[in-house]
């Protein structure tokens, strides 16, 4: 997500990370422990807490990473899976990354949902 940021700023791309996870029940999940991972890592885009996972049911979202590519009338483009593995190295499609190119070219999202994949949200 830090290299996507990156590499698309420039195009008035703006990621931002939403931690759903129940705090109660994943005390890694707290703000306290974002806020440290969020220095740790760098992030270079918002990391934020939708603490009563609001935002999270509102869209759907199975599991993290489960991303929501919304354009800039904020309605929803693409919404699945960064790429098509975890592995760096077994990568094979990018599909975030097309589905931004396409947005950003102003041509229709090719691929508009896949199946994500991660861990479950901590309810």
């Amino acid at each position: 997500m830090i290299k996507i940021q990156k590499d698309y700023s420039e195009k008035k791309v703006q990621l931002v990370a939403l931690n759903s996870n129940n705090s109660y029940l994943s005390p890694a999940d707290t703000y306290a422990e974002m806020v440290l991972r969020n220095q740790e890592k760098s992030f270079n885009f918002p990391y934020i807490k939708d603490e009563d996972r609001t935002v999270a049911r509102a869209y759907g979202a199975l599991c993290t990473p489960h991303v929501f590519l919304l354009d800039e009338e904020r309605r929803l483009r693409y919404r699945g899976r960064i790429d098509d593995s975890r592995n760096p190295e077994r990568v094979t499609v990018n599909d975030l990354r097309n589905a931004i190119e396409d947005l950003t070219a102003n041509r229709p999202v090719r691929v508009s949902e896949t199946t994500p994949f991660g861990c479950s949200i901590v309810w």
